[in-house]
C-alpha cells in the first residue's frame, strides 16, 4: 500500500464494479463495439470497475489475478506467480483525460486487490511508448522497477528478458 497514492480524480468521483448487469454502459465513454469486449473479460473473470462522475461512466480499469497454485500466464504474455494481479486496460475517455481519473481508478483498483483479494504483488502493465500513461503513473505515485521484453507466439509466453531494472 505504500507504494501509491490515494487519488482523487477532479469532481466527485465512483469507484463501481463492472458487472453483468452494466458492462454495456462503457459506450458511454468507448464505442460500442467494445461492449463485447467487456462481457468476454467478465466471462474470464476478470475484475473491472468504471469510473463514474456527474452519473456517467468516464473511465474503466481491469484486473486479472492468479487464484491457482502455481505461476500461470495471462494475456498471453504476462507470467503471474500466485497470488498476483496484473492491472490492465486502464481507459479514460478522451473528454475526461488530464482530470485525474486515470490516477484516482489505479489507486482505487490497487487498494481493492491489496485489501479485498489478499494479492501479495500487483503488476501494472504499460508500454514503454505510451508517454501519457507513464505520466499517469507518475501522478499516481508509482514508477518502473523493471522494463522487460516479452514475446508470445500463438497465445503462449516464447520468451521474456528484463531489459533494464530501475532502482
Amino acid at each position: 500500500m505504500g507504494d501509491f497514492c490515494l487519488r482523487e480524480a477532479v469532481g466527485k468521483s465512483t469507484f463501481l464494479p463492472i458487472t453483468s448487469a452494466n458492462y454495456s454502459r462503457v459506450a458511454e465513454f468507448r464505442s460500442k463495439d467494445r461492449i463485447s469486449e467487456y462481457q468476454e473479460k467478465l466471462a474470464r473473470n476478470e475484475i473491472g470497475f468504471f469510473a463514474e462522475v456527474g452519473g456517467k461512466m468516464v473511465g474503466s480499469i481491469w484486473a486479472t489475478i492468479n487464484h491457482a497454485q502455481v505461476p500461470t500466464v495471462v494475456r498471453g504474455y504476462m507470467r503471474l506467480m500466485p497470488n498476483e494481479a496484473l492491472i490492465h486496460d486502464i481507459v479514460t475517455g478522451e473528454k475526461f483525460r488530464g482530470l485525474g481519473v486515470g490516477p484516482f481508478m489505479v489507486s482505487s483498483i490497487a487498494a481493492t486487490l491489496l485489501r479485498e483479494h489478499s494479492v501479495c504483488r500487483i503488476i501494472i502493465d504499460v508500454n514503454v511508448k505510451n508517454n501519457s500513461s507513464l505520466r499517469m503513473m507518475d501522478k499516481a505515485g508509482l514508477q518502473a522497477r523493471k522494463k522487460v521484453l516479452s514475446v508470445s507466439a500463438f497465445g503462449k509466453l516464447a520468451f521474456e528478458k528484463v531489459l533494464k531494472r530501475y532502482a
